[in-house]
């Protein structure tokens, strides 16, 4: 299952050793990490990046920089989750999808937080939790995980869905109001279906940024095949063919 998972830990030293091991683990192909980043913070709203890997974090500059500038430069659920960690808009949704998307997530992670705290955030191929976990657990990670499959379209199909029920509901009214409330109902239709073709819109842009990021998570597995052992290659295809399965959907 792809997963959005977060550690955060209390020190350089401890987070350090923490990404070493998700190395290995990435590298064992027990896990298959798609991007990579890791943060400090440094002030109260603040953040610094120290490392990054992956095709969603190729344009973010030099280690160092501040955060909060570049949000905008990663791609896909992670940047989501990055600008959730630090606070920071970023344009991969309007605010009130991020509102919605971020809510309960990330709170326990935010509380520990403190300055001078460090968290990685991985968007990440798991089997289970387990992996990932008992790799961590000696260096005091405290993790939170979030599946990123299909989060995006259950959100938009709950919109969806709610968008027609109150829309059939409002023509519903129509039908069996007085002459005098009839002007009042179809201004209200006509809102909603203005607000149905702007959802309809945003699912489709998403689309479009779906399949733009599995294709980048084909070419860094592409990549990684060459680079591993016959028996990996095996692991490494079989992953690449489920990325290729979605691309379809």
């Amino acid at each position: 299952m792809e997963n959005i998972v977060v550690s955060s830990f209390r020190n350089l030293q401890d987070a350090t050793l923490g990404l070493n091991k998700l190395k290995d683990l990435d590298q064992l192909n027990d896990i298959t990490i798609y991007n990579m980043v890791m943060i400090r913070k440094t002030a109260e709203g603040k953040f610094e990046f120290l490392y990054q890997q992956g095709p969603d974090t190729r344009d973010i500059p030099a280690e160092g920089a501040l955060a909060g500038t570049l949000i905008g430069a990663i791609g896909g659920p992670i940047g989501m989750a990055v600008g959730m960690l630090t606070g920071v808009m970023v344009g991969s949704a309007d605010e009130d999808d991020r509102e919605e998307m971020s809510r309960e997530f990330l709170d326990n992670l935010n509380k520990q937080l403190e300055i001078g705290s460090v968290a990685i955030v991985l968007d990440v191929e798991e089997e289970d939790e387990f992996m990932i976990n008992s790799y961590l657990s000696p260096f005091n990670g405290v993790i939170e995980r979030r599946a990123t499959a299909d989060q995006f379209d259950k959100y938009d199909q709950e919109q969806w869905t709610e968008l027609e029920e109150e829309l059939a509901a409002e023509e519903g009214r129509l039908k069996e109001a007085a002459e005098k409330d009839k002007a009042a109902i179809e201004a209200r239709i006509a809102r909603l279906k203005i607000k149905r073709e702007e959802r309809s819109r945003k699912i489709k842009e998403r689309n479009a940024r779906t399949k733009e990021l599995l294709q980048n998570k084909i070419k860094a597995l592409d990549e990684k095949w060459k680079t591993s052992d016959q028996q990996l290659k095996i692991r490494v295809a079989a992953q690449r063919e489920k990325l290729r399965e979605k691309l379809e959907k």
